[in-house]
């Protein structure tokens, strides 16, 4: 009896943990709780406070730089700092953006993970890739079973409306041999969710103002279309960057933008994130977000021109939504600068600088608000504040220059006393080799490019008419033919040259050009004929010239005038005596 009642107590412990068991496998494992929950669509870290929050790893937090920066411990090479984990609205696509300093050879990562909610779990952690303004930059297009990366845009993968509500971001930094740091001053990430009902409304990042009736900024206006031809079709979105920094009193060039936003792995120049980050290595408050028309109306208001993308068809039976009086005529994928709104009997419209005209004046337009909806595809908005302060930011990297004759046609390029080799191979080899670039230049008072209109519309060195004929020799040095840049121009001009490098520098350098000086040539003059030999001198008297002779047989002249006188008076004496007659 003793033996069953064991028996039996043993069986009903059995069957009650096996009971709690199932019940523990059979309820869902809850993950962790958000840290913060984030309102609308964006999250922005951009203090010393920002980045406390989150987790350090040979990573300090330095109040002293901007609004407050985090960088790498003394002595550490590499470093990382993990966001706390953010309570987001359910999403399906996320952007990151940064603005970051990174000395000659520092570069960061940036990476993020998502909790997907009907997998319940969380992503791997995946990368927008390596950037840097100094070094070889490329995103990763990677993937894993939850998502994938696509350039600049993390997805969640699924075709059920598989979506995520939980987020983490994750920075590496790395330093270079000399222990210089790179530095991050902001951090962001913004979300939408495509799927019918589940729509994230954007919160304006920044205290809202009462909109006035109209806005037309000031915004300069650049054609990529008119810049170096092996880029000029695809440089849309560093063009875009150029004209928001130009607008904040930067003077940089389209080209120094591209050579700096570069994705080595996109192979191309529109990934976003990497474009806004260039932008805040200017030292700027940066960040992107998914936003609507009302966000834009605020950036203007405040007075901050923002680009956008789009894709649209300028005829209404085009293979995008329709835009009338579009710049492009039909594009798949471009960015845009909007620089005013205004209403216009009852109808709504969005001042636009479109780089895609053929000229700086062609690229103001003014597009319908419905129009300019339907065709911002992504919804994405570079957005460009004002810079920070306390800030060594690392662009721009400008180095002014002399040029030194070198010989004939041949000049090096000098900065500080010291030589500056450019190879032969400068602009061919412009991606692929490090330190490589593009050559322009303009001169002074010659042909500046069609002035924008109106006239208040700023302007600067990118609006001057660039040409890309310069190269680099086997000697290094730089081939300039005066004769051939000044063309048909019959006096001096001072040439303005930028030699641009894929490392972040700039090279600046002024040159007077003089025509040469043909001399018309004189004609040689013609022999005179030989002089015929004096005669040779005589004792005897020079011949005298011969008198005048009559001619032969005959009177002579005098007498024949006498004759003719005689009978002229003797007429007269008979008429007079006829006359007393009568």
């Amino acid at each position: 009896m003793l033996f069953r009642s064991d028996n039996c107590k043993m069986k009903r412990f059995a069957a009650i943990t096996l009971a709690l068991i199932m019940a523990l496998i059979c309820v869902p494992v809850t993950a962790e709780k958000a840290d913060r929950e984030i309102e609308g669509n964006l999250a922005v870290f951009t203090t010393a406070e920002d980045f406390a929050a989150g987790t350090l790893e040979n990573v300090v937090t330095d109040e002293s730089i901007g609004n407050g920066a985090i960088v790498l411990k003394e002595g550490e090479s590499e470093g990382t700092y993990t966001s706390e984990v953010l309570g987001t609205a359910p999403f399906e696509y996320m952007v990151a953006s940064w603005g970051a300093d990174t000395p000659t050879g520092t570069w960061i990562e940036v990476s993020a993970r998502a909790y997907v909610d009907m997998k319940k779990g969380w992503t791997e952690w995946l990368s927008w890739g390596k950037w840097s303004d100094s070094v070889k930059r490329g995103s990763v297009s990677g993937e894993c079973d939850l998502a994938y990366m696509d350039t600049d845009t993390f997805t969640i993968s699924g075709k059920d409306g598989e979506t995520a509500s939980k987020i983490q971001l994750k920075v590496t930094l790395h330093a270079n041999a000399d222990g210089v740091s790179p530095t991050v001053r902001q951090l962001g990430v913004t979300y939408k969710n495509t799927l019918e009902g589940q729509y994230i409304t954007p919160v304006y990042h920044g205290e809202t103002v009462e909109l006035p009736e109209k806005v037309v900024l000031d915004t300069p206006a650049y054609s990529q279309m008119v810049r170096e031809q092996s880029i000029a079709n695809s440089m849309c979105s560093a063009t875009t960057i150029c004209t928001l920094l130009n607008d904040r009193g930067e003077d940089t060039l389209p080209e120094e933008i591209a050579l700096i936003d570069y994705d080595s792995d996109y192979d191309g120049f529109g990934n976003w994130s990497f474009s806004v980050a260039a932008a805040g290595s200017y030292g700027y408050d940066v960040y992107i977000q998914y936003a609507d028309l009302d966000i834009v109306r605020q950036e203007l208001a405040h007075g901050y021109s923002v680009g956008i993308n789009v894709k649209y068809s300028s005829s209404s039976n085009g293979q995008y939504p329709y835009l009338e009086n579009g710049a492009a005529g039909s594009t798949g994928g471009h960015l845009i600068t909007i620089t005013g709104y205004e209403t216009i009997d009852g109808v709504d419209y969005f001042y636009s600088s479109d780089s895609a005209a053929g000229s700086d004046a062609g690229c103001l337009r003014r597009y319908r608000a419905d129009q300019l909806d339907a065709a911002w595809s992504a919804k994405v908005a570079y957005i460009i504040h004002d810079k920070e302060e306390n800030i060594s930011a690392c662009n721009p990297n400008r180095v002014e220059c002399e040029l030194v004759s070198a010989g004939e046609n041949e000049y090096t390029l000098m900065a500080n006393g010291e030589a500056v080799r450019i190879g032969k191979n400068f602009t061919s080899a412009k991606w692929k080799s490090d330190g490589c670039g593009i050559i322009a230049y303009y001169l002074e008072g010659e042909d500046v490019s069609e002035a924008p209109a109106p006239e208040n519309v700023k302007t600067g060195d990118a609006n001057h008419t660039f040409r890309y004929t310069v190269k680099g020799n086997e000697n290094g040095n730089l081939a300039i033919k005066p004769t051939a840049i000044l063309g048909g121009l019959k006096k001096p001009a001072t040439m303005h040259i930028f030699v641009m490098a894929n490392n972040g520098t700039t090279y600046t350098a002024s040159l007077e050009l003089v025509p040469e000086v043909t001399e018309t040539p004189t004609p040689a003059p013609t022999e005179a004929p030989a002089e015929s030999e004096a005669p040779a001198a005589t004792d005897e008297p020079a011949p005298a010239e011969p008198a005048a002779t009559e001619p032969e047989g005959g009177l002579s002249t005098g007498a024949i005038v006498g004759i003719i006188a005689a009978v002229i008076v003797a007429a007269a004496v008979i008429i007079i005596v006829s006359k007393k007659k009568k």
